[in-house]
């Protein structure tokens, strides 16, 4: 699993490094009203792709570990996988129904149904289930450089939107159709039925009330929020919303390679082992989130405008309000991914997203016109709060609620020491010039964060020191 963990967490590293080039250089290039174009479409085209998904991502990873045999993992895998399939092609019938008839940008509609195709073939949950990461992973990587080169080569100015769209969607429809050479050389050859479908439709349909009312506060209030007060809100939204994203992968890396080995352990009775994941999951998310989130907010002022360049200035703000996201989301894949989908509690982890989502909706409603892209950031967090709220709450069966106060305090309390620290460095600092401030402000807060761990003497922080890392 350790082997898993790193091609999964070098894979997030590469999404994470990659933005670090081609997002300024995309940015000045398109400019703002273009990257509102492109964050407005994309938000309508999620609202298609929701209906592919299906949340198969985690109940697929989660059938698949728990196969015992050969036979019975092709027929897990076709069941689902055909379930997939006749969705997405439903929903891409729809689509292009959807883009025949709409007047406004039609062509990075009609580009953006690659996105569609690619999710349609998605099969990464079947390696993921396996603990067979490798294989994805590095595909994965080299098609995300060769897309790179190709958008340095080919976007050279503001009338490039459709080429840039072009390319991220042909590398994510590549990088998923060569998938299916690995899983062909895993199993073999699959034989798919309407008989194998039939046991997880009841269950698939459930999960998909989740990604279906996650749209309102991850989709829908950003449509709102370009309907009420245009594209270019959209834009500053959405790269405050990519960096929120980009931050976020280390944190997904652990669900994602965590997930399936709990599932094996719960399913086979091991409530001690399945307790130990829980209480690791929460003190690395705790120890990884909470310091990130409060590092954004301290370089935000300096970094935006050093990222993306001065036209973009607007979206500090937000940025900053996306930062409590980092430990609200991590800590809800834990409860919700790790905890209440493993034990069976779908309706409970489906009822705090419906709850969440709607809330957050109401209050979008409610501040965009005056909030603009600030209150719709806003109200995303709202339904990050509301719903770790709710499985806090649903989940208290397995896990101790006093070590988990106690874990977000303790780093809670050394992140904002780091905070202030990296503040002082600003102002010190702000005749050095941005890229210097960032850099320096970045080692403080790494310095002084890593020594309160040091001079608490923090088991984890240890267990890596004494190369004792493990599960």
């Amino acid at each position: 699993m350790k082997k898993n963990y790193i091609y999964v967490l070098l894979y997030h590293i590469v999404i994470v490094v990659t933005p670090l080039f081609t997002t300024p250089y995309v940015s000045r290039v398109l400019g703002a009203t273009n990257i509102g174009i492109d964050a407005y479409v994309n938000s309508v085209v999620q609202i298609f792709l929701v209906f592919i998904l299906l949340n198969v991502g985690v109940y697929g990873r989660k059938k698949i570990a728990e196969a015992e045999n050969i036979n019975q993992l092709k027929n897990t895998f076709s069941g689902i996988y055909l379930m997939q399939l006749v969705c997405g092609f439903v929903v891409t019938v729809a689509y292009i129904l959807f883009v025949l008839t709409t007047n406004s940008h039609q062509i990075i509609f009609l580009i953006y149904g690659f996105m569609l195709l690619a999710y349609m073939v998605d099969i990464s949950w079947f390696f993921i289930g396996r603990e067979k990461v490798k294989q994805i992973m590095m595909r994965n990587i080299i098609v995300r450089f060769i897309s790179i080169v190709c958008i340095f080569l080919f976007v050279i100015d503001s009338g490039d939107l459709w080429i840039y769209v072009l390319i991220n969607g042909l590398a994510l429809l590549i990088g998923q159709l060569v998938t299916w050479g690995a899983l062909f050389a895993n199993i073999g050859k699959i034989y798919f039925s309407f008989r194998a479908m039939k046991p997880h439709i009841k269950s698939m349909l459930l999960l998909s009330i989740i990604p279906c009312i996650s749209l309102l506060y991850t989709t829908v209030n950003k449509v709102i929020l370009g309907i009420v007060v245009g594209t270019t809100e959209v834009g500053y939204y959405n790269q405050a919303f990519k960096l929120y994203i980009i931050s976020m992968g280390f944190v997904s890396a652990l669900s994602t390679v965590i997930m399936p080995r709990m599932a094996m352990y719960y399913k086979k009775g091991n409530n001690a082992k399945f307790r130990q994941f829980v209480n690791f999951s929460i003190r690395y998310v705790s120890i990884s989130t909470i310091p990130l989130s409060f590092g954004l907010i301290g370089i935000s002022v300096t970094f935006v405008p050093l990222f993306l360049g001065e036209a973009f200035t607007q979206v500090t703000p937000n940025l900053m309000l996306f930062a409590p996201c980092l430990f609200l989301a991590g800590i809800g894949d834990v409860l919700g991914l790790q905890i209440l989908l493993i034990t069976n509690q779908n309706r409970k982890y489906t009822l705090s997203i419906v709850i969440g989502s709607i809330l957050s909706f109401g209050i979008n409603l409610l501040i965009v016109g005056y909030g603009r892209s600030e209150g719709t950031v806003f109200s995303f967090l709202m339904a990050n709060l509301i719903i770790v709220t709710l499985q806090l709450y649903f989940a208290r069966d397995y896990y101790e609620f006093r070590y988990f106060f106690k874990i977000v305090c303790k780093y809670t309390i050394f992140s904002a020491i780091m905070l202030v620290a990296m503040l002082i460095a600003q102002v010190t600092l702000s005749g050095q010039g941005d890229l210097m401030t960032v850099i320096y402000q970045l080692m403080i807060g790494v310095y002084v964060y890593l020594l309160c761990l040091f001079l608490s003497k923090d088991p984890l922080l240890f267990q890596l020191l004494y190369r004792k890392v493990g599960f």
